[in-house]
């Protein structure tokens, strides 16, 4: 038959451990209390963090909501602001427009009245009526003048010319550089609308220096009235573009002295 001993009996009938059993029991009845205490203060201090991280983030809706506002009144401010300055400029385009119109118009005006009058300084042979006329002849031609140079720096203006019939051509304002002659300028096409007498205007002004001398490039042929023996005109079949050079020596014409019925207005020093 087996025996069962009581533990707790044996316990019990020992007075240290007994003593021990209690002192624990007190230890640990006694932390309890405090433990929770300590939680408790803890839970109340978390809480009242999440109160105040709440207030902090109702806070910052409320200015996100007032920077929304100040956005939406700002972009509405740029926008009237955007459509006065496109009204304002288109305003002052327009009367800048109309104040180049204007001031065009007058200087266009001013220019036809000088060269009518006569007023203008002339380089070029005489706008005169001469005996020879080249009307047949429709093959291109470049003419330069060697005979009637600038003598003065100044403003060209425009261009006249004699012609058999109407025409087509370009003028170039030539300088020397070394031997060479280069193209420093050359106008828009030119229209000779009739036979007689045209003028033209350059629809810009272009400056020339002393010693400059004029070309005309035709590429349909020059119908334009012309001497022998009084100027010094040469000429070639092919046409030199801007900023193209030349030698007087390659060119045509050096035993004939011929003067075209050509030559530019301006305006010189």
């Amino acid at each position: 038959m087996k025996t069962f001993v009581d533990v707790g009996q044996i316990f019990k009938k020992i007075p240290a451990f007994s003593l021990i059993l209690s002192v624990l029991l007190s230890v640990s009845a006694c932390q309890a209390p405090a433990n929770m205490q300590q939680m408790q203060s803890q839970n109340k201090q978390l809480q009242q963090q999440l109160t105040q991280h709440q207030q902090e983030i109702d806070q910052l809706q409320v200015d996100k909501q007032q920077l929304q506002g100040d956005n939406q009144e700002l972009k509405r401010i740029m926008s009237v602001l955007g459509t006065e300055k496109d009204s304002r400029t288109a305003e002052n385009s327009l009367l800048r427009g109309q104040v180049r119109e204007f001031v065009q118009h007058h200087i266009d005006a001013l220019k036809e009245f000088l060269v009518k009058g006569n007023l203008l300084d002339y380089i070029g042979s005489e706008l005169v009526e001469r005996a020879g006329t080249e009307p047949e002849k429709r093959q291109a031609i470049l003419l330069i003048d060697f005979a009637n140079k600038v003598t003065s720096p100044g403003t060209l203006t425009g261009m006249g010319g004699i012609a058999s019939a109407p025409t087509t051509l370009t003028t170039k304002v030539l300088r020397k550089v070394d031997n060479y002659w280069v193209v420093i300028w050359q106008s828009q096409v030119i229209n000779f609308k009739h036979a007689g007498l045209n003028q033209v205007n350059f629809p810009v002004g272009v400056g020339v220096e002393t010693g400059d001398i004029m070309a005309y490039y035709f590429p349909q042929g020059a119908p334009i009235h012309f001497d022998t023996g009084t100027g010094d005109t040469r000429y070639r079949a092919h046409d030199i573009r801007l900023g193209e050079s030349i030698k007087k020596s390659s060119l045509d014409g050096a035993k004939y002295h011929s003067a075209y019925s050509l030559g530019v207005y301006g305006l010189l020093h």
